[in-house]
């Protein structure tokens, strides 16, 4: 679940499982497409959550992500099975219904305009491939134990505590 060792390789058993990257550094769109695409698919897609500069009426100046590394990894594991039982093939026996899977999440200071999360996916088919994607950020955004806090000129707010 986590990125292969320093000038590892990504293997077709991760992508295949779903690759998650939790990181500090700037993410790259162009390299989470590239990881995800092959000639057995006919459909790549990329979704990308960009810091936007208002939110709840206020002028966003960054955000910061927080998260519980030890169990976001397993959480994702959790993630991609779910999407692969949905969408694709969960024993891996059928090409037609291959997934291949990444999905990268920052953590720290993110600034307005910058990815904080990339999603790719892959598939023979653009239906599961959209709909793949579709899943991930939804079920990412609803059980990954990573916490987001705009940070504004006159204040800061824990988004997902009262309102």
């Amino acid at each position: 679940m986590l990125p292969p060792v320093s000038g590892g390789e990504v293997t077709e058993a991760d992508l295949a499982q779903g690759l998650f990257v939790l990181t500090a550094e700037p993410l790259d769109v162009a390299e989470a497409q590239a990881t995800v695409e092959h000639e057995s698919c006919g459909a790549v897609v990329v979704f990308t959550g960009n810091v936007r500069e208002r939110n709840r009426g206020e002028d966003v100046t960054r955000l910061e992500y927080e998260a519980l590394e030890r169990m976001a990894g397993p959480e994702m594991s959790r993630i991609f099975a779910g999407v692969r039982a949905d969408f694709g093939d969960p024993q891996g026996e059928d090409p037609e219904q291959a997934l291949r899977m990444y999905c990268a999440h920052r953590i720290g200071v993110v600034e307005v305009g910058e990815p904080s999360v990339v999603i790719a996916v892959a598939s023979p088919h653009r239906a599961a491939a959209f709909d793949a994607a579709r899943a991930l950020i939804d079920r990412l955004k609803e059980r990954l134990p990573v916490w987001k806090k705009e940070i504004y000129a006159d204040g800061h707010h824990w988004i997902g505590e009262g309102s």
